[in-house]
């Protein structure tokens, strides 16, 4: 079949696939947002996007292991945009609120950083298999469809949402120390798999961020990357809520004009 098989070619930034993945990805999170106003069941599409993840990441395992015939450490779904994986079909299950709303929180961090992935979408770019481009795509785009889903059902604008993205960066910020000590131990006991966990490996060739990788041609001094990465994420997160912010605020002026 046409998807399992090999690109004839190279694929580019803002080449064709890279444009029809950010087109998908607008629509998706068009998508998001008509679902956050129609659903009265918001636990229900988050259990159903963790199983959706959890899908991709089988056919994902069965595409590699019945092409290559190995699943890499490296490609284990840890990363900012795939640990929801883990957790979000769970949120119908967990009890305790501040824990729940932690989980649904963060897909709105999750929406952040699938956003900067289109910029250069690397997964998609450097495959070599047109199923792993796709399954990429997919996978960004249904993150972007969950995080504006958050933010539209739940009103996460201005200072309603504001306890919304605290939790979500809390939940981010304990990810990234587990991702961060994962990397340390595993670069020394397993060097051979290249795990690259939230990509903060110490022992990376080049950093894979845009805008740090020009401050760092590799992660050393480490705790000044890793502080530098905390720091750049930080201002990302800042930045949208700046920007629900200032949606509150036309929403309403608009709402007094009428």
């Amino acid at each position: 079949m046409f998807i399992f098989a090999e690109w004839s070619h190279k694929l580019h930034s803002m080449g064709l696939v890279h444009i029809i993945g950010i087109v998908s990805a607008i629509l998706f999170g068009i998508a998001g947002g008509i679902l956050a106003k129609k659903t009265k069941k918001p636990e229900k599409v988050y259990a159903i996007t963790g199983i959706s993840f959890i899908v991709l990441e089988l056919l994902k395992l069965i595409f590699m292991i019945s092409t290559t015939g190995t699943y890499p450490l490296e490609k284990i779904p840890f990363q900012i945009c795939t640990v929801e994986l883990f957790f979000l079909w769970a949120v119908p299950l967990v009890k305790n609120e501040k824990i729940k709303k932690g989980m649904i929180a963060y897909t709105i961090i999750g929406l952040i950083a699938a956003v900067f992935y289109y910029v250069k979408p690397s997964t998609v770019l450097n495959s070599n298999y047109i199923f792993l481009s796709l399954q990429a795509m997919l996978w960004h785009d249904i993150v972007i469809m969950i995080g504006v889903f958050s933010i539209v059902h739940f009103n996460i604008y201005g200072k309603k949402g504001k306890g919304y993205i605290i939790d979500g960066y809390v939940f981010w910020l304990a990810l990234t120390v587990l991702a961060v000590i994962l990397d340390v131990i595993l670069s020394k006991t397993l060097p051979e798999a290249n795990i690259n966990f939230f990509y903060l490996s110490p022992v990376q060739e080049s950093v894979m961020y845009p805008v740090l990788n020009i401050l760092f041609k590799k992660p050393s001094p480490y705790p000044l990357f890793v502080l530098s990465f905390i720091i750049y994420y930080s201002m990302g997160v800042a930045a949208l809520y700046g920007i629900l912010t200032g949606i509150e605020a036309l929403k309403g002026k608009k709402n007094k004009e009428q």
